[in-house]
């Protein structure tokens, strides 16, 4: 799956994202990474709001996830976040960038019990940056179960 293609699926099964000011920049098995602009997720004190952060982190681990499991030839829809927390360090005042890494091994372990059971469960999480600095951090599990 290419990096316009996961913006293009965002965009067309989860229509929020189309109001988050989101540009995909990267986008394979092992690492995503999301642009999005401070003027669509601004709050009243003109830096990014809480709950933007939150589903930039949750997208951006959702693209991760979904694009693992479309590079190894599986399509099922039957994927959710069970668990989502975010931890808010700094305030966010420009642009920021979201980016997920889901390492070689951890896939191998996911894959290797989703093909034995047919439902496995993933621990992923997402660095929210602002100005090069990390300003919050999420982390979710995430769960695909195969038809």
């Amino acid at each position: 799956m290419t990096k316009s293609e996961l913006q293009q699926l965002f965009f067309q099964e989860i229509p929020l994202t189309q109001h988050l000011g989101l540009l995909v920049h990267v986008a394979h098995a092992g690492e995503i990474k999301i642009g999005f602009r401070l003027e669509e997720n601004k709050n009243h004190k003109g830096t990014a709001f809480g709950g933007s952060q939150y589903a930039a982190g949750a997208l951006s681990c959702y693209g991760l996830f979904l694009v693992g499991l479309r590079d190894h030839g599986i399509l099922t829809n039957n994927i959710v976040i069970s668990d989502g927390k975010i931890s808010y360090k700094y305030p966010v005042s420009t642009d920021f960038t979201v980016q997920s890494f889901w390492s070689a091994g951890d896939r191998r372990d996911f894959f290797d019990r989703l093909k034995r059971k047919k439902k496995a469960k993933t621990s992923l999480s997402a660095s929210i940056s602002s100005d090069d600095k990390i300003c919050a951090q999420f982390n979710g599990d995430f769960v695909a179960v195969l038809d």
